[in-house]
């Protein structure tokens, strides 16, 4: 029963389901999301309807909440429109958004969306730094971790250092999974998963839209 990681799909379901294929996801694996679900790409709507019919139809899918699940929660609960999400559905969506937790613990690994906050008396009371907090790397408290890895995706790496940081990830003791899916800067463009068992990472290339024939023509 594979466990799997992947994190910042970002309004980019053709390339979710096409990385959730190159695994081969099955009901007996288990897939952790590290939040941010929407905007950047170009349907988060389409990414979030995927992942409730995972779940409807009995795949193990865990979901946590990055900081633009954050956002879009705060954005309806000023009365405003968001544009990612239909507005007959803000509700629905911003319900289930609010019951996406901010990180989750399975054997040897913290999951969580940006990050821990180690000058925290508790850094999982520290709800908020793990929506936003960045380059917190160098303030790991390793006694507190003991021997858990973090996982955590919100700061976009090109996908070689996001390669080089799996394969070292046991010395670092953690490492970030967010290739960028849906930035075009130079060496992004990538949906990473992680296979929390073995250590390994598979990964596929942005294909949304036009780029989507592209890339089924090179599969």
């Amino acid at each position: 029963m594979p466990r799997y990681a992947i994190s910042d799909i970002h309004g980019c379901p053709a390339t979710f389901r096409t990385l959730l294929h190159e695994i081969n996801f099955s009901r007996e694996d288990e897939l952790f999301l590290l939040g941010d679900y929407i905007d950047k790409g170009p349907d988060g709507m389409g990414v979030i309807e995927h992942i409730w019919e995972l779940q409807a139809e009995g795949y193990k899918v865990k979901c946590l909440r990055g900081n633009h699940e954050q956002m879009f929660i705060n954005e309806v609960g000023r009365g405003e429109h968001s544009g990612v999400v239909p507005i007959s559905r803000h509700q629905e969506v911003c319900r289930w958004m609010l019951s996406l937790d901010y990180y989750h613990e399975t054997p040897g690994y913290i999951l969580v969306h940006a990050g821990l906050n180690f000058r925290a008396e508790d850094p999982l009371d520290a709800t908020y730094d793990m929506l936003w907090i960045r380059y917190w790397y160098e303030e790991t408290d390793r006694d507190w971790l003991g021997d858990r890895i973090i996982v955590h995706g919100h700061t976009p790496e090109p996908v070689n250092s996001v390669k080089f940081g799996i394969e070292n990830m046991q010395t670092a003791q953690r490492v970030c999974i967010d290739s960028g899916c849906a930035h075009s800067y130079k060496g992004m463009g990538y949906l990473t998963a992680l296979n929390l068992d073995t250590g390994k990472g598979a990964f596929v290339k942005f294909c949304e839209g036009s780029a989507l024939a592209e890339h089924k023509k090179s599969v």
